[in-house]
């Protein structure tokens, strides 16, 4: 009777190890789709992206021109008020 329950459990363990082997298959089957996927997007739109971080080192570069120019015209503001008391 012992014997028969270890067969048992060890049959359990054998299918529940090889669900678990074809869920594990799938989801490595999926994930390889979607990379895919992505990477042909990527190929795909790689001038748009490139021209998107242009953009976007353009507009940095402005916003820091802008807060240069604030940063001294408000410094003059300071002038000003100095001249006022």
């Amino acid at each position: 009777m012992n014997a028969m329950g270890w067969q048992v459990g060890a049959v359990l363990f054998g299918a529940s190890a090889l669900i678990i082997a074809i869920y594990v298959a799938r989801l490595l089957n999926s994930t390889t789709k979607v990379v895919e996927r992505a990477n042909r997007l990527i190929d795909y739109n790689e001038r748009n992206i490139q021209d998107i971080i242009d953009n976007a080192a353009s507009i940095t570069k402005n916003i820091d021109e802008i807060i240069e120019l604030v940063t001294k015209m408000s410094n003059v503001l300071k002038i000003f008020r100095i001249f006022r008391k």
